[in-house]
């Protein structure tokens, strides 16, 4: 503590004298000017943003045919089940006339059908 009180007021003229370097050297050296280069990441970010809405357009472009092909298929698959219907239907019906013919109308009817 005897040090700081008897050196006080040199430690204080050593600490502005420091202080005043400090600012000169801030005052008197060229500050880059960082405007150019924020300039250039912006439109590089700016040019960024566009690819990306783009890419955005093309993937919404694609899902759009996408969903009409799921549609076309759709479409397909319940054509499909109506017409499984109707031949199950139709076998329904076939089936029940077989059950109540004899055997040799059956036959007959094997005969008619495959020609053999």
């Amino acid at each position: 503590m005897e040090f700081f009180k008897k050196y006080y007021k040199e430690i204080i003229q050593g600490c502005l004298g420091l202080l005043l370097v400090f600012l000169l050297i801030r005052t008197f050296m060229p500050i880059e000017d960082k405007s150019e280069l924020l300039k250039y990441k912006l439109e590089q970010l700016d040019q960024n943003i566009n690819k990306m809405k783009q890419l955005q357009l093309q993937l919404n472009d694609s899902i759009t045919s996408y969903k009409k092909d799921i549609d076309k298929i759709d479409e397909n698959i319940l054509k499909i089940k109506a017409e499984k219907t109707t031949i199950n239907n139709f076998y329904e019906q076939k089936k029940e006339k077989i059950e109540g013919m004899a055997k040799q109308e059956i036959d007959s009817s094997f005969k008619q059908r495959y020609k053999y």
